[in-house]
């Protein structure tokens, strides 16, 4: 199985109509929604859509090389879009279906996508005459606008043959463009050619090796979730899209599937532990073997409550970024006894540490800016020079994260780089203070972020959310803390609110919090 996992990555083979050949009729995609719409469609229905929206493309003038951008909810259309612009020789861009029409637009200024495919209820943010470099605004799900075209028009007529693209000597090209969350500063475009050796047999080997059952928990738009589903149709497995989530129906859809694997964000796993244990009892969850804690760190207490959830199912930990791929891995023996670690090494990955001398970190314990070395290591960034040199340090790259390691070899994330904040000339990473807090059993969730201050520079503030029916003192949770870390790591002022933004692949949307004002209501120490 991994043999053709890696020949449809690397050979030039195209490994869906591989699927449709060898496994015509077994379920590739299925959308099946809580207000009763269900669609199963074949590998073999897969491939013929995905032939004839290439060839779409084609005929359309869409060149090897170019680029389009796709908007909607998770269902089987997102999915087609991306491997017709693959077949077709060009990148497939996601949109966050929450962004906002200046937030789509200054993608697009640097994407400069020909085509662009969205679903109905987000048409109005593309407006033909504001992209004149667009050649077609295609719209499903919904009617289309002056100026777009309803899928059913520029579907008519099209073979479901596999297309030529007009570039055919990029035979075996997979291009992959991914734009980060943009939990930092605006998303950048990041370009890679195709995963690694290593990195596809990771993926394969925890997805089942096609005998699974994939269900996306999260949304396609983002590169985790997808990359995984992608790679578990390539694999020969069936995925179940979930249109959009809801803990108790992701249950549901597990139960009647018998979904068998999965990849999750802390925020969404968070929502299924949190349901009451009836609730989650009536639910048969016993086919779950194996969930793949990412995109964002998973808090020890959130691994505790998984594994008392659903003792049946091997969690394992996979800590990467749109720009390296996956880094380090943590078994699931390992997940209780090094609290807080992200693992050891993926296979064929490099680690190296430095520090703020710019020295390599050599022992354990000392934090430094981490970068990695790999086959599935990003080529560019779209468009930006000065970000693609400074992530660079010979043929190791970094995404911003801080990093230490310890005497057996297990790495621990710090935080972002950005999101560090320095008080009183002493780093305070927001994560250890964060993992404290939600350690504490009547916190959901919290974020701590850095608010200006005349003596020390910076003091951590933090955001509380409250499980729901918890009525603690912010000075029992600062009691809590006290215990637990350094007195200057403490939070100086706290405050509950309701619920913490995310962006669309589950992370806290921390940009977000640092831009609004600190509200008059919150508490001090």
């Amino acid at each position: 199985m991994a043999d053709m996992t890696m020949a449809a990555i690397g050979g030039g083979l195209d490994h869906l109509a591989l699927r449709a050949e060898a496994t015509p009729d077994k379920p590739a995609l299925i959308d099946d929604r809580p207000d009763g719409f269900l669609r199963v469609v074949s590998f073999r229905e897969l491939n013929e859509l995905v032939n004839r929206i290439a060839n779409a493309l084609v005929a359309g003038g869409f060149e090897s090389g170019e680029r389009l951008v796709w908007a909607g909810r998770n269902c089987v259309e997102v999915v087609a879009i991306q491997h017709a612009a693959r077949k077709a020789g060009g990148f497939s861009i996601s949109l966050n279906h929450r962004l906002t029409r200046s937030e789509v637009h200054s993608i697009i200024g640097v994407a400069e996508p020909t085509f662009v495919w969205t679903a109905g209820a987000h048409r109005d943010l593309f407006a033909k005459e504001e992209l004149p470099g667009v050649r077609e605004i295609v719209v499903f799900e919904g009617e289309a606008l002056p100026g777009q075209r309803p899928v059913g028009d520029f579907l008519a007529g099209q073979s479901s043959q596999e297309p030529v693209p007009r570039d055919s000597s990029r035979e075996g090209f997979d291009p992959i463009l991914i734009f980060t969350s943009g939990t930092t500063g605006l998303p950048k475009g990041v370009i890679r050619y195709r995963l690694g050796a290593s990195e596809v047999e990771l993926q394969s080997g925890l997805l089942g090796g096609g005998d699974g059952v994939f269900i996306v928990t999260g949304s396609l738009s983002h590169g985790g979730p997808n990359g995984m589903a992608t790679n578990s149709l390539l694999i020969g497995g069936s995925v179940v899209l979930q249109h959009r989530f809801d803990a108790e129906d992701w249950l549901r859809l597990v139960e009647k599937y018998r979904v068998s694997h999965s990849y999750s964000a802390p925020y969404a796993v968070r929502h299924v532990c949190a349901l009451p244990e009836a609730t989650r009892r009536r639910y048969d969850a016993s086919s779950l073997v194996t969930m793949i804690a990412a995109a964002a760190q998973w808090p020890h207490s959130l691994k505790q409550d998984f594994i008392r959830c659903f003792p049946g199912c091997a969690l394992w930990e996979l800590y990467g970024s749109s720009e390296l791929a996956t880094v380090t891995v943590q078994a699931p023996e390992d997940q209780l006894r090094k609290p807080g670690s992200c693992g050891r090494p993926a296979p064929g990955v490099e680690i190296l540490l430095v520090d703020e001398d710019d020295q390599v970190v050599t022992e354990p314990q000392q934090p430094g800016l981490l970068y990695a070395r790999s086959e599935s290591v990003f080529e560019s960034y779209l468009g930006d020079d000065e970000s693609d040199r400074k992530s660079r340090r010979g043929d190791f790259a970094t995404s911003g994260d801080i990093a230490y390691f310890d005497d057996e070899g297990f790495y621990y994330i710090c935080d972002r780089q950005k999101d560090m904040l320095v008080s009183g000339g002493t780093n305070v990473y927001p994560k250890e203070i964060e993992n404290v807090l939600e350690s504490h059993p009547g916190i959901f969730e919290s974020a701590v972020i850095g608010r200006p201050d005349e003596e020390w520079g910076e003091r951590p503030h933090a955001l509380v959310v409250l499980n729901e029916g918890e009525r603690i003192s912010s000075e029992e949770i600062l009691s809590f803390c006290r215990e637990r870390l350094a007195g200057y790591k403490v939070p100086s002022s706290l405050e509950f609110v309701d619920e913490l933004p995310h962006g669309v692949s589950g992370k806290l949307a921390k940009r977000e919090l640092r831009a609004q004002p600190a509200r008059p209501g919150a508490e001090g120490r």
